[in-house]
């Protein structure tokens, strides 16, 4: 009998994902990243439903494992789908070249073909009562079994880091337009990572152990609890996540032509693989193209620096790379290219400096709490001042204030 919390687990899960979907089939109409998120709880929800089909619909249970099966195989590629999307430079589309991303699900498909048409009592003695059996078929099989799934761990982990290093690169891309990311960096993702990692984890210890141990090294409910967490967290995120650079392009028309050069060079590409729409080929050597003067360069960085001082233009909370060059009546890729090469700072550190110069003289002054001075001088939140002081100076704002202090005496 199944454990009553797993099964209400269960039922969590698959009622997270019943609400979840058809609103993102809904949004997919407008945005086909919707489509990769919503193919990935699904594919969830497939697999959560095993302790209900096992216990109240057991005659059902082999067509249900074997419908179910392929479902693992969707869960890696259509994930990595969803952080490329909502990562890319440019709206991410579906094409053929996809499919490969597919490639275990075929053999997957063909196994859980045989499994479909297995005589019901091999099935029961293979999956249910997991007894030892020695005919070439049931031999077959299983090491099919077992070497797809090894195959499907090998692809999770290589999609897991891919996500990784996709989150680094499209941070830095964030640093390049905008200079305040506090809303827009994807941490959540960091957390689904962690939970997902776990739960795959859980899942590996607890079907290793029972198939080799006869015994589970891990509750079933913590595995349970993890899988809630993961989908409610995509769930809930992934319905509120928007493609932040993808409608910092089109809203500001980073693609169109200017002085004959292209300015898609504004916001830097992700590394990847994928010659794909949506995805970022590799990095072009910046700038080689751009017919910027080191004397151009020097004056541009003149007139920035002017601006921020006499117009105070960090003060703006959501000051980005697009209201600068509107302002100073200039290029954004020549201003970014300046920044980069002329001052040796991103266009998120750039501002940054100036908002930590214009808090220094407040923070000794020890008037206004430091989440007040943090909001005046530009930032938009207490955590991201902290962290942007400490790399600008060393120290916290009160050990700073501290040093001085000790200093005049």
């Amino acid at each position: 009998m199944t454990d009553p919390i797993v099964m209400t687990l269960s039922m969590i899960m698959v009622g997270q994902i019943l609400l979840s979907v058809p609103v993102l089939l809904t949004r997919a109409k407008k945005s086909v990243i919707c489509l990769p998120l919503a193919l990935f709880l699904f594919a969830n929800g497939a697999l959560a439903m095993e302790p209900v089909v096992s216990t109240y619909f057991p005659n059902w249970y082999q067509l249900y494992s074997a419908l179910a099966f392929p479902a693992l195989f969707v869960l890696a590629p259509s994930l990595w789908f969803y952080v490329e999307g909502i990562t890319a430079e440019k709206p991410w589309q579906l094409n053929s070249t996809q499919a490969r991303h597919f490639v275990l699900l075929w053999p997957a498909i063909l196994i859980s073909v045989v499994m479909m048409f297995l005589p019901k009592d091999m099935h029961t003695a293979i999956f249910i009562d997991d007894a030892d059996l020695s005919d070439p078929l049931t031999c077959t099989l299983m090491v099919s079994i077992l070497i797809i799934i090894l195959l499907w761990l090998g692809q999770c982990v290589y999609t897991i880091y891919r996500i990784i290093h996709r989150l680094v690169a499209y941070r830095q891309q964030l640093k390049n337009v905008f200079s305040n990311n506090d809303d827009k960096e994807l941490n959540w993702i960091n957390w689904l990572m962690f939970v997902a990692i776990s739960a795959w984890l859980f899942s590996l210890a607890t079907l290793f152990s029972s198939s080799l141990f006869d015994n589970l090294l891990f509750n079933l409910r913590t595995e349970s609890l993890l899988l809630l967490l993961l989908i409610w967290s995509l769930a809930h995120f992934g319905l509120q996540q928007k493609p932040v650079l993808t409608e910092y392009n089109e809203k500001n028309n980073l693609n169109s032509t200017l002085n004959n050069e292209s300015v898609s060079e504004t916001v830097l590409d992700i590394e990847s693989n994928d010659n794909q729409s949506g995805t970022t080929p590799e990095s072009p050597k910046k700038y080689q193209r751009s017919a910027l003067s080191v004397e151009q360069a020097t004056r541009i960085a003149g007139k920035i620096n002017n601006v921020m001082e006499n117009d105070k233009l960090y003060l703006d909370s959501s000051l980005s790379l697009q209201k600068l060059a509107n302002h100073v009546a200039i290029s954004p890729n020549y201003i970014s290219q300046t920044l980069n090469e002329t001052l040796s700072a991103n266009f998120f550190d750039f501002v940054n400096q100036w908002r930590i110069e214009a808090a220094k003289p407040k923070i000794i002054a020890n008037k206004n709490t430091v989440l007040d001075i943090a909001l005046e001088v530009g930032f938009n939140a207490r955590s991201s001042f902290y962290k942007a002081f400490k790399q600008e100076t060393g120290q916290t704002p009160s050990e700073y204030r501290k040093q001085l202090e000790k200093t005049e005496r």
